[in-house]
């Protein structure tokens, strides 16, 4: 029965990227935001994502290993109804309801900095995807930083243009903050 267990812990951990040595960090959706600002010629605003799914892992040293973002387009809110229905229905948001986002890599460099990387799919188009990030931990605790643009014409999205002078600026930039304990 013990070797059963065993077993079947094994394929869990490898199944989901982890492995015997990886520590889950369960992130506090609370204490943790994702906001997405657009830049326009007229009413630039920030979106606030309302709802996601984000794992992760440390390895014993605490450093992170792996870390998955998944979220319905749909809890992308901007405070404006009319503004969100306008951004669902130029977003394809019934036919592309989900996107994602998988940490390949984090690399640290010789200053000290570090580096995110990873896959992002969104709009049914997955792309590489780098940016810088801030990660510190004291003890169990970790809070994440970082700011990532994205241009949303490499995800098949058209710029959106009105009356000939308004325009709403293809590249949107991403900035959050999560923070979490390992488990």
């Amino acid at each position: 029965m013990k070797s059963r267990f065993l077993l079947l812990l094994a394929v869990a951990l490898g199944a989901s990227g982890l492995t015997a040595a990886d520590h889950v960090v369960q992130f506090d959706p609370a204490q943790s935001t994702v906001d997405v600002t657009v830049k326009a010629t007229v009413d630039s605003f920030t979106g606030k994502l309302a709802a996601y799914d984000l794992t992760g892992a440390a390895d014993d040293s605490g450093r992170i290993v792996s870390a998955r973002l998944a979220f319905h387009f749909r809890d992308v809110l901007t405070g404006k109804p009319k503004r969100d229905t306008a951004m669902h229905e130029w977003q394809h948001t019934d036919q592309f309801p989900d996107a994602r986002f998988e940490l390949t890599a984090l690399t640290t460099a010789s200053d000290g900095s570090s580096r995110a990387s990873g896959k992002l799919t969104f709009h049914g188009v997955t792309r590489e995807l780098s940016f810088p990030v801030t990660v510190a931990h004291a003890g169990a605790t970790y809070a994440i930083d970082g700011e990532a643009p994205i241009d949303t014409r490499e995800f098949g999205l058209p710029i959106i243009r009105m009356m000939g002078l308004l325009k709403v600026d293809p590249i949107v930039r991403v900035r959050f903050h999560f923070q979490g304990k390992l488990a």
